[in-house]
């Protein structure tokens, strides 16, 4: 059968070339519905607008916006002051309706804040949170608190939370819901406009369920270091700075013990402990429950990526024994001791020799740094309990033409050593931490795992150095106890230093950069900041932010940076 073509060649020739630009045009535009809209939505119009006073408590609150919103962002991101429940929401095409099932309250002012979370159907967020004020009353209040929130993670979408104390004395964040509220910025910043005269407490709050009360060993608090009073002649309040932590109101447990091996035992608790007093073996006891005589515990660790973990290295166990490991005055940071009825466990003897060498974890600084300091000192951990003797002997700490330095060798745990020069190292030389491998044991006996054993460090020439220094004036003349001062930059470079009172700080031999400045102020002398509590309240310790960066460069010593630490 002979097929016929009823396009003629020229014909077939155009509808070719027609369908290939059709092709080609289809390939570089735009796809259907447009470029891609990154626009952000903004807020046209309020009502009542902002400042409006003489405002009816049967007012809705109604707010336009520039483009559709995805209305579940948006409702989370509405914060009212003063704070009102079972709010109702009615959505009509960009507009948002705001209901108050009883009406707002006769002569107050209200802040309403949409914060950055609200985004609109296509996921571009609010550039910045909006708010605006209005009072049902003949005038607005004034008043303001103003801070930054602080945490070692992100702090955006933080809330701020303030009570007024005079309608709740002791107010429990937990039970009792806020007067007024807002978001942080991505700074951590924070500011609460409008407020009525008054003494406030305020709490940081990172509400996760987004219930209005603050869930215990789940959100994380900030609370400040002040109840803050606002007076008519005293209507703005600043430099209101926390930090935030997730408290912890739990004892640890036991989890487990189990026996690798014969002459080993892990212990597993309910979470991270403090590791001060992990390695004293007098902590631990281990015996039999049948016939009571003991296994000896000769070393324990934490382990170095998570202290819920310890470690023990034993006498030798009896294989399939029953044992009871039993721990005495262990905590956790929080300060918590196992209850009594948790503090043991049962577990069984290992038939397992233990054939296994240490190796080794980790060195601090680590293998092959630069630019060390000519007196650092260095951490060295392994991964069993040494022979510490056997390492002393042998460990070497010597430059590239063999010359050794003397060093002091001091073991924090039998796993854990710091070695110290006694003596500088030479600038702008390459030195090598090492020991021969067959000559050294664990402290069961076996020779070390790894097949070589040198680590290198390069030191600093003196004259890339240099140091910020100043002075530091507490402004409450009151306040006892050494100040605690973090320099650091933005690639994680962080020195630290401590001035004892109102004295002169000093940050001697560090790298050129631009540095911020973090501080408190070691009221109960304990050595760390302590956060506080809401509810028994507690204060938190005071927390400053330097506000100017420091730009240090070499062999230039920056002597001026005198600080006021505010109240």
């Amino acid at each position: 059968m002979n097929t016929i073509n009823i396009f003629p060649a020229r014909t077939r020739f155009i509808f070719s070339v027609w369908f290939l630009l059709c092709l080609s045009c289809a390939k570089q535009g735009f796809p259907p519905g447009g470029p891609e809209d990154k626009t952000p939505p903004r807020i046209l119009e309020t009502n009542p607008k902002s400042d409006t006073t003489n405002v009816s408590t049967d007012t809705q609150i109604e707010i336009t916006f520039s483009e559709s919103i995805e209305r579940t962002s948006c409702e989370e991101s509405i914060f009212i002051t003063p704070f009102a429940q079972d709010l109702r929401y009615k959505w009509r095409r960009r507009k948002l309706r705001i209901i108050f099932p009883d009406g707002l309250i006769d002569d107050r002012t209200y802040v309403v804040t949409i914060g950055a979370g609200a985004k609109d159907e296509r996921n571009n967020a609010m550039k910045e949170s909006f708010s605006f004020a209005f009072s049902t009353g003949d005038s607005l209040d004034r008043g303001v608190i103003e801070g930054r929130v602080f945490d070692d993670g992100p702090v955006s979408g933080i809330l701020m939370w303030a009570y007024d104390l005079q309608q709740e004395a002791e107010p429990n964040p937990a039970v009792h819901v806020p007067l007024y509220v807002t978001q942080v910025g991505e700074n951590g910043g924070f500011r609460l406009p409008n407020m009525a005269t008054g003494r406030y407490r305020v709490f940081a709050v990172n509400d996760r369920e987004k219930n209005s009360l603050y869930d215990v060993e789940y959100d994380a608090l900030g609370v400040a270091s002040r109840d803050v009073v606002l007076a008519p002649n005293a209507l703005k309040v600043t430099g209101l700075n926390m930090r935030i932590a997730v408290r912890d109101t739990t004892a640890p447990d036991i989890n487990a013990a189990v026996a690798p091996d014969r002459r080993h035992v892990d212990i597993r608790f309910s979470e991270p402990l403090w590791t001060e007093n992990l390695a004293e073996i007098r902590n631990y006891r281990i015996y039999s429950p049948d016939q009571g005589d003991s296994l000896d515990v000769m070393a324990a660790w934490p382990d170095i990526r998570n202290s819920a973990y310890v470690h023990l290295a034993t006498s030798e166990q009896e294989p399939e024994r029953e044992y009871i490991l039993s721990v005495n005055n262990l905590r956790d940071p929080a300060g918590h001791f196992p209850a009594p009825d948790s503090a043991f466990v049962r577990f069984t003897g290992s038939p397992e020799p233990d054939t296994t060498g240490a190796e080794f974890l980790l060195m601090i600084p680590a293998d092959s740094s630069n630019f060390i300091l000519l007196n650092q000192p260095f951490d060295i951990f392994f991964s069993d309990a040494m022979d510490t003797l056997s390492v002393n002997r042998h460990i070497r700490l010597a430059d590239t033409t063999n010359r050794a330095l003397t060093v002091s060798a001091k073991w924090n745990n039998r796993t854990h050593l710091t070695l110290t020069p006694l003596k500088n190292y030479t600038p702008e030389t390459l030195y090598f931490i090492s020991f021969p491998v067959d000559s050294v044991f664990d402290l069961c006996g076996n020779s070390f795992a790894d097949t070589l054993f040198q680590k290198r460090f390069l030191t600093v020439n003196p004259d890339t150095l240099t140091s910020i220094s100043g002075t530091v004036t507490d402004t409450d003349t009151t306040a006892k106890g050494p100040f605690f001062l973090y320099a650091g930059t933005t690639k994680g470079t962080v020195y630290t230093t401590k001035a004892q009172n109102s004295t002169e700080y000093r940050f001697d031999s560090i790298m050129p950069g631009t540095y911020t400045i973090h501080m408190f102020r070691d009221e109960d002398e304990n050595g760390r900041y302590s956060f506080g509590e809401a509810f028994p309240y507690v204060p938190s310790e005071r927390y400053f932010l330097y506000p100017d960066s420091v730009k240090v460069r070499s062999r230039w010593f920056d002597e001026g940076e005198d600080i006021v630490f505010p109240e």
